[in-house]
């Protein structure tokens, strides 16, 4: 590879070119007897026995030659060129896409904050045309550690020795579909997340550290780690040549128990993630209602749901006596099941229809696993809409009217006209008859099924 940069020395610009390769390592006879070399070779000019950088206008020049782009005058920056490098089993445009997902994938951080004055700037073309490079927002199993990193509030501490080691965000979420790309399998990262991205204070990846897997399938979790730049020296010196691990046994004395200390924070924190969110009762004590759900799942009989597509209107009484408001249910990732639409009466005077599009999903909005139900307000006129969230019991035995005392229950987050953005609001106020299609956004109450129920009103009316 050659290396092509301008750097500041002192006070002044320097621009350097040098070349070098990494081989297997060989062993010469000469007339000393056998020596030993690494298989790194480098390619400069030879001064006192080693291979210096090409500088000033011999490395323009020299870069010229090879094509790489000169930097404008005054610039700083730097051009690598791999020479005929090798792509194994990949065509071109698999190894431009692999190159790319490297890029983000080791160099997220720098590209924070998206759409605005970043650190970095990324590009790839091949063969003229531009590649494009996903922010990382758009990168479904890279999400996350964006949600994580922007979470990073809790301090890593060593307390008796008055040490602060770094900061910790952490994020839960329902998992993306399918498989990561290839890049970050080779990171470590298989069909689930449940890992810390390490990384130092200049915002580069060191490792995806694995955790304990998520208790139930559908979920996971992502944090992200960035040392304190007052201890950036212990972790700096715990990496190999790779800079790719936080190897602490290579440490001694004070700088290991720090290291160690840090990664031990790590894994307890990684470790609370992974179980069953705990709730508080009254007098305070920690409640595991996932655990408990599990070992009475057992004495529990399921029951198959209906969908929620249905719409009927005033005055007529569908299978099962549904009333012509528009019902919902939905479960949360992992609930014993999903119950069906309840029975009711007629429908009530200045109420208006609603018609479901499909039945209740999971979705994860701004990082929260949530339930979403699409609907359209097929008449026109004004409307006043409210959405009805409640845990259901199963079995059709109806909903939950009085919670146990400290437990959650499911709360409406917002609204979405197609889309667009959430808008908080446990009421919506818009038109009907227009063909828009509107998201009721819910935040399920955890390890309970929730029956989402939306209700449609005359404009101004609020009953």
């Amino acid at each position: 590879m050659i290396v092509h940069t301008r750097c500041r020395v002192d006070d002044r610009l320097e621009t350097r070119l040098i070349g070098w390769a990494v081989h297997e390592s060989y062993t010469v006879e000469g007339d000393d007897g056998a020596k030993t070399f690494t298989g790194r070779h480098f390619w400069g000019r030879g001064r006192r026995g080693y291979v210096e950088p090409l500088v000033g206008d011999e490395a323009d020049e020299v870069a010229g030659s090879l094509g790489l782009n000169s930097l404008p005058d005054g610039d700083t920056g730097t051009s690598v060129a791999i020479l005929d490098p090798v792509f194994g089993e990949r065509d071109d445009a698999e190894a431009m896409r692999w190159i790319v997902d490297a890029m983000v994938w080791n160099l997220w951080p720098k590209m924070l904050p998206e759409g605005g004055d970043a650190p970095m700037r990324f590009s790839a073309h091949h063969e003229g045309l531009a590649v494009p490079v996903p922010r990382p927002s758009e990168v479904p199993h890279l999400r996350p550690f964006v949600w994580a990193y922007d979470d990073m509030t809790s301090l890593v501490e060593h307390k008796s020795m008055g040490r602060v080691l770094g900061r910790l965000g952490m994020r839960k979420f329902i998992s993306p579909q399918g498989r990561p790309p290839r890049v970050a399998q080779e990171a470590g990262i298989g069909d689930r997340l449940h890992h810390t991205c390490l990384m130092r204070p200049v915002d580069l990846v060191v490792k995806y550290l694995e955790g304990p897997p998520f208790f139930e399938e559908s979920g996971g979790y992502a944090a992200v780690f960035r040392a304190d730049a007052a201890v950036d020296r212990v972790f700096a010196a715990a990496e190999p040549a790779s800079h790719d691990a936080w190897l602490v046994d290579k440490l001694s004395g004070d700088d290991q128990r720090l290291a160690k200390h840090a990664l031990r924070k790590i894994n307890d924190a990684m470790k609370e993630a992974s179980g069953p969110a705990r709730v508080a009762n009254e007098a305070g004590e920690g409640v595991s209602l996932a655990g408990m759900s599990r070992l009475m799942a057992g004495l529990m009989a399921g029951t198959a749901g209906e969908g929620a597509e249905a719409v009927f209107a005033a005055g007529t009484t569908p299978p099962g006596g549904s009333s012509g408001t528009g019902r919902g249910s939905g479960g949360l990732a992992g609930a014993g099941g999903i119950p069906g639409p309840r029975g009711g009466s007629g429908v009530p005077s200045g109420r208006r229809r609603v018609l479901y599009d499909g039945a209740p999903e999971h979705d994860v909005v701004d990082g929260e696993a949530v339930i979403v139900q699409r609907f359209t307000l097929p008449d026109a006129g004004s409307y006043v809409v409210h959405g009805r969230p409640a845990v259901a019991l199963g079995d059709g035995r109806g909903v939950e009217t009085e919670p146990p005392i400290g437990a959650s229950i499911p709360t409406v987050l917002g609204w979405r006209a197609g889309s667009g953005p959430v808008t908080d609001g446990s009421s919506l106020h818009t038109v009907g008859g227009d063909g828009t299609v509107w998201s009721l956004v819910v935040r399920p109450a955890p390890d309970t099924m929730t029956e989402v129920t939306v209700v449609a009103e005359a404009g101004g009316e609020d009953r």
